[in-house]
């Protein structure tokens, strides 16, 4: 029994070892976006930008968490979240800007973290006891606003600017 098993694992390293390639010309690098894109590819227009004027912070304790979405499948889910942005809060208002944006439809959410731990706390009721808000400031009834109310554009070469305010229960 011992000598099948190493016998057959002789014959898969020898049939593991690398074999030489032949030479390949460098690749021509491919242009990286650094803005933090979590989809990467695609065009993207380096004029579109998105600032967000946010206040209503009770305290500098802990990070502003901000998630963009490009897509009503993918809003509000932080696993698909097209762009994410962890800011350390260091005032009771703060602006953040996005760029590069492709010209669509956005929409966003955020949370006041403010006690570092990753997720929006919430009470026995799932009521949030962090401050939260949604792009256009919606609000939706007895959870997250909708795609549509939530939704703005950002056309080509333009720089949209949202002013939000933290809600608190």
């Amino acid at each position: 029994m011992y000598k099948y098993v190493f016998l057959l694992s002789i014959a898969f390293a020898t049939s593991c070892k690398k074999k030489n390639p032949t030479p390949q010309p460098d690749p021509v690098p491919i242009p990286q976006d650094t803005t933090g894109n979590n989809n990467g590819g695609g065009n993207v227009n380096p004029l579109s930008t998105l600032n967000i004027q946010l206040s209503g912070m009770q305290n500098t304790n802990g990070k502003i968490n901000i998630a963009l979405y490009n897509s009503s499948s993918s809003y509000n889910d932080p696993n698909q979240a097209y762009r994410e942005l962890f800011i350390p809060c260091n005032g009771l208002s703060m602006s953040f800007t996005l760029d590069s944006l492709p010209a669509g439809d956005y929409a966003f959410a955020i949370f006041h973290d403010e006690n570092d731990n990753q997720q929006l706390d919430q009470n026995f009721l799932n009521i949030p006891t962090e401050g939260f808000a949604f792009s256009n400031n919606a609000m939706g009834n007895f959870g997250p606003p909708s795609w549509s109310q939530a939704k703005f554009n950002i056309t080509e070469s333009s720089a949209v600017t949202q002013n939000i305010s933290l809600n608190f229960f």
